[in-house]
This record gives structure tokens, C-alpha cells and sequence, in this order.
């Protein structure tokens, strides 16, 4: 793994014991901080960003303590160990462009593995059920149901908005958050209608949109920053690779080669700096000071934190404002393979309840353990309404009708909703039209003794790569200081 941009000579470090606890109301008269430090960097969030921080600030002598509110840890990379498959609930697949996660996992000895490519994801496999009717692959680029533009007829959707966007314009993958890409963005679908794009065409395009609540609410410049993001990827040659036995795997053994404490079930809810140092209090009363905060955790979980002094005044808009992606997964168990060696796969793209339906077939062996139902925004958030058995019940009837043998074969097996996770607020961050330029820079900035971290403040790659870079640079921000 490289190491931080500054390599001061390994600090002497005072720990200073025996810090008394305050006592009742009277002693909120003073800052927190005022009291004697136990660590020198406090961080918060055991996701991959803070994980990663932590361990870079302890390689270089610092004494570190994590505070995470969950009872796991590895924040929005979550792998569901009770479910047939151990599908992921969060991040998928680590691309060769995953420098420092593939170091990570090489480093703790976390062993890689080639993902499988499955026959049940093959393009020409999967199902389209657009309007209520089926069609198969094959008919999707002639079917009269496909209001796509010629060239792209024969793509998904979902696939067909990005080539709608246009070729990415930015020179270098970190100019996604720079002023120079202002007039790019602005809405997708302002820019679509103006191109001429009918409204059938419109109304597919947003059907499994990723990228937004709406095509209204979908900034260009995003879909340019994941093209851009894909051409990256692909420069570098090599498989795609998942974790032996999960992805989850990892931040558990970042978490096992801390040498400071990392405790669990502590939710943040008030955070004070000063120039002397800084203190965290959690929910149940504790108090925790440090020199140093690392914040480490999603836009939405910052708008139940009480900060003193209070955010920059870009960086609190965008705690107010910047969306999440929406997303709801049905993981369903798969009791006995209901399709067709040769026919369409349980590979779907629905403009309906279904959404997207993606096969878990760890092995690659054509017999997935699990199916998960994907929707996004709108699509989500009818999900969300449901009760587990209403939800259940939906979710069967809907593939009964696109593959009839599938009726006794599947069984609800785990759901999960980000954007009903207060920990997350959402998959993650969906820049709105206007704010990545304005917003994403002031979202990465230290405040005084307080330094963020977390996917959304990444500059370069996105996804778990983009948490790893922004733990990276917030310790060196530390580092720096010494």
C-alpha cells in the first residue's frame, strides 16, 4: 500500500490516563474538549474509509479508538451471511483499478478470488418485461414496446441512458468536482429533451435509474464521472475479484489488525473542537477526546451529529441536501432452478414492481442459490411500504408470471432498504443537478481538528476504492500536522 503523502519520524505520544468523566449538566458549561485526551485521533465510522484511516494513523504511532454504531462493522459493505449464496448487499466486485483495496486484502492476507462469470448473466439470457409483457432478448431491439433510438436498441435501458449522456468531456477523472465542469452539471433530462427524446423514451430511461430519483433530479455531469469512472477501470488489465467467503470479510480483518479499541454500538451525537483538542459524545453518555476527529460516515448519519463549531456552511448545505441513492433489495432464496438451461435466465429489466433481477451464482455454475430483486427510487420506496410478507407475496406473483415454474420455488429470504438505514440514508451519495461542482470539494475539507473521509468525499475512483483514497488522504491531513 502506498503510504501517505508526509512521512513524519514516528511520534512521541503523551496518553494521558485517568481523564475524568463529566458529571451532569453543570459540565457542559465548558467544552468538551477542555478535558485530558485518551487517544490522539478518534474515528469515527468502521466502514472502509475510517478502517483504513485508522490503521495508517497507527502505522505511524499514533493511538487510535473507533466508535462505530452498529454492531458489525464494514458500514455499506455488507455481506448477508444468512442468506444461500452470501450474495452483497453493498459492494459487489473489486476491479484491478482497486489499488489500495486489493493492497488492503493483500496486505492482512484476505484471500482474493476471481468472480465467477455465471451463464444465467449473459445478455442474450436475459428477460425484458416492459408494459406487462415479456420479451425475450433476443426480440428486445425489434420489439415495438423499445422506444430506444436505433443504435441503442438493443441495450438495457438503464445502459442506453449513460451512451444518452453523450462521451464524458472531463480531461481527468477528479475534474467530476471541479468549477470547470459547472456546465455539465445540470439535469439529464433537461439536456434530454432538448436532443429531441420523446416521452416514451424518457419514461424507460428512468425506469431503474441509478443515478437519481428521477431523470430531473440526475445530474449529467454524473453520468459523465461514471463513464469516465468505467474507462479508468478498464485501463488497468486484470479480472474482476470478490472476497473469499464475502466482501464483509475484509473490513473485519482491518478491524482485527487495529491495535487501539474500536467500540461498537456507539452512535455519535455531538462533536466539539477546539485548538486544543476534540471530543465525541455518543448517545449513551460517553464522553471520548482525542487532538484529532476523523469523520468517517455518510452525509445523511451527520444530520443527527451536533457540531461545535458548526459545519462550513457549504459543507452543512450538502449534509441537508445531497441525496442518496434509494435502493431496496428482495434477496430471494431459490429452493429448487425453476428456468430453462437454454431459455431466458432469472435475469430481468422491468419497467414494473420487479425492477432489476440479478441471479447470486457465486460458483458459476448456471445454479444461482439466490435472486435478488433490485429497485431503485420510486421503485424502492413501493417496496418500502410493504410489510415483509406483503412484499413477499408481490415479489412471487411477479416472477410466477414471467416464469411459471417458479411458483413454489422461492422464498423471502433477508431485505434490505439503505435509504431506511439512519446509519447510511441511502446506497450512496446522487449528486443533484448543481451540486457536485458547488458542494463535493467542501465536503473533503478539514475543519480545524475535524477531517472527513467516507465514498462521497473520494476525488478518483468510485465505489470501495473511493473510501480507502478518502481515509488515505484524511490521515495524511493528521500526519501533516505533527
Amino acid at each position: 500500500m502506498a503510504a501517505p503523502a508526509h512521512h513524519p519520524t514516528r511520534p512521541t505520544r503523551r496518553r494521558l490516563l485517568g481523564a475524568a468523566a463529566l458529571g451532569g449538566l453543570g459540565a457542559l458549561a465548558r467544552p468538551l474538549w477542555a478535558g485530558e485526551r485518551d487517544v490522539d485521533v478518534i474515528v469515527l465510522g468502521a466502514g472502509l474509509a475510517g478502517l483504513n484511516a485508522a490503521l495508517l494513523l497507527e502505522q505511524f504511532g499514533l493511538g487510535v479508538k473507533v466508535l462505530e454504531a452498529r454492531e458489525r462493522v464494514g458500514g455499506r459493505l455488507y455481506t448477508l451471511d444468512d442468506v444461500p449464496g452470501r450474495p452483497e448487499a453493498g459492494g459487489n466486485q473489486l476491479a484491478p483499478a482497486y489499488a489500495r483495496t486489493v493492497a488492503m486484502a493483500e496486505q492482512l492476507g484476505v484471500a482474493l478470488a476471481t468472480s465467477a462469470t455465471s451463464p444465467l448473466l449473459q445478455p442474450q439470457r436475459m428477460l425484458y418485461d416492459i408494459g406487462g409483457q415479456r420479451i425475450a432478448a433476443a426480440d428486445w431491439p425489434k420489439s415495438p414496446l423499445n422506444p430506444l433510438p436505433a443504435p441503442l436498441r438493443a441495450q438495457p435501458p438503464d445502459r442506453a441512458l449513460l451512451a444518452l449522456g453523450g462521451a464524458s468531456p472531463l480531461a481527468q477523472l477528479a475534474d467530476w468536482r471541479e468549477e470547470l465542469s459547472r456546465a455539465q452539471d445540470v439535469s439529464v433530462l433537461a439536456r434530454l429533451r432538448e436532443q429531441g427524446v420523446d416521452a416514451a423514451t424518457l419514461a424507460l430511461l428512468a425506469a431503474n435509474n441509478s443515478y437519481g430519483s428521477s431523470l430531473a433530479e440526475t445530474a449529467l455531469l454524473t453520468l459523465h464521472y461514471v463513464q469516465s469512472n468505467l474507462g479508468e477501470i478498464r485501463k488497468i488489465a486484470g479480472p474482476l475479484q470478490n472476497v473469499r467467503g464475502g466482501n464483509q470479510r475484509l473490513p473485519e480483518a482491518m478491524a482485527a489488525a487495529l491495535k487501539g479499541p474500536l467500540l461498537r454500538g456507539q452512535r455519535v451525537v455531538a462533536v466539539d473542537a477546539g485548538a486544543r483538542g476534540a471530543s465525541v459524545r455518543c448517545a449513551d453518555g460517553s464522553v471520548h477526546r482525542a487532538r484529532h476527529v476523523v469523520c468517517a460516515l455518510p452525509l445523511p448519519a451527520l444530520r443527527g451529529i451536533r457540531f461545535t463549531p458548526g459545519l462550513d456552511p457549504l459543507h452543512a448545505e450538502a449534509v441537508r441536501a445531497v441525496p442518496y441513492a434509494q435502493i431496496t433489495q428482495l434477496h430471494l432464496e431459490v429452493l429448487r432452478p425453476f428456468w430453462d438451461e437454454s431459455g431466458p435466465a432469472p435475469y430481468v429489466w422491468s419497467d414494473g414492481a420487479l425492477g432489476r433481477v440479478f441471479p447470486n451464482d457465486e460458483q458459476g455454475s448456471g445454479r444461482a442459490e439466490s435472486l435478488v430483486v433490485w429497485s431503485n427510487a420510486a421503485g424502492a420506496a413501493r417496496w418500502d411500504r410493504l410489510a415483509d410478507a406483503d412484499a413477499e407475496a408481490l415479489a412471487l406473483a411477479e416472477l410466477a408470471r414471467l416464469f411459471p415454474a417458479s411458483r413454489g420455488a422461492l422464498r423471502l429470504a433477508r431485505r434490505v432498504s439503505w435509504q431506511q438505514d439512519p446509519l447510511a440514508g441511502g446506497a450512496w451519495a446522487n449528486w443533484a443537478p448543481g451540486q457536485a461542482t458547488r458542494l463535493a470539494k467542501a465536503c473533503a475539507a478539514a475543519q480545524g481538528r475535524i477531517h472527513f473521509a467516507g465514498e462521497h468525499t473520494g476525488a478518483t475512483i468510485r465505489g470501495m476504492e473511493a473510501a480507502m483514497e478518502s481515509g488515505e488522504r484524511a490521515a495524511s491531513e493528521i500526519l501533516s500536522t505533527l
